[in-house]
């Protein structure tokens, strides 16, 4: 029967495939003699898969609520140009800066509102407004009251949850703690 040699390096020892320092002296910093400079946008794509999640679903929110406040603004630009233009009309000019009037405390009403449901822990921001404009849940000052809103709908707070990393997830059994993936190479590789 024919036997295979292997080959072990150390992970430090500088000879294959480890963290040792055998590399261009950067000690892990990019560019020439690591005076690199550290960007958002490099350092957030260093990071494993999972804390660019959190990260993601950390800011989702405020992009959508930034971004929502920037289409409201501009629609909001442009209907104040159109109206500037026939502002000597008379009476229907002044009806349409009454409706402009209103259409910008909307916006403004709805900008807040995202903010601070961000900050309450909403999920949808976009259905909570839905919910606090029909429920008419804004007091004289355009704030809501995010704990009446929670006792409501409890839904629109509702919490991500993490599934279990084990082999037994979704089988309500545990997996079996016999060797592990250890073993098993030890096992293949004739060494046990």
């Amino acid at each position: 029967m024919f036997k295979r040699q292997l080959v072990y390096f150390d992970a430090n020892a500088g000879g294959g495939g480890g963290n040792g320092d055998a590399g261009d002296g950067n000690n892990g910093q990019g560019g020439e003699g690591g005076n690199s400079t550290l960007t958002f946008d490099a350092w957030h794509e260093a990071l494993p898969e999972d804390q660019k999640a959190l990260i993601e679903s950390h800011t989702k929110g405020l992009k959508s609520a930034l971004d929502s406040e920037r289409g409201s603004r501009k629609d909001m630009e442009k209907q104040l140009r159109d109206l500037a233009k026939k502002a000597e009309a008379g009476s229907e000019a002044q009806n349409q800066l009454t409706k402009l009037a209103d259409d910008l405390s909307s916006a403004d009403r709805k900008a807040d509102f995202f903010e601070a449901a961000h900050t309450a822990g909403v999920k949808n921001l976009k259905l909570a407004y839905t919910v606090a404009v029909s429920d008419e849940m804004f007091d004289k000052h355009g704030r809501v009251s995010f704990d009446e809103m929670k006792k409501i709908y409890p839904e629109l707070f509702g919490s991500t949850t993490t599934a279990r990393g084990d082999a037994g997830s979704g089988t309500d059994k545990k997996p079996n703690a016999k060797g592990g993936m250890n073993a098993f190479i030890r096992t293949a590789a004739g060494r046990e």
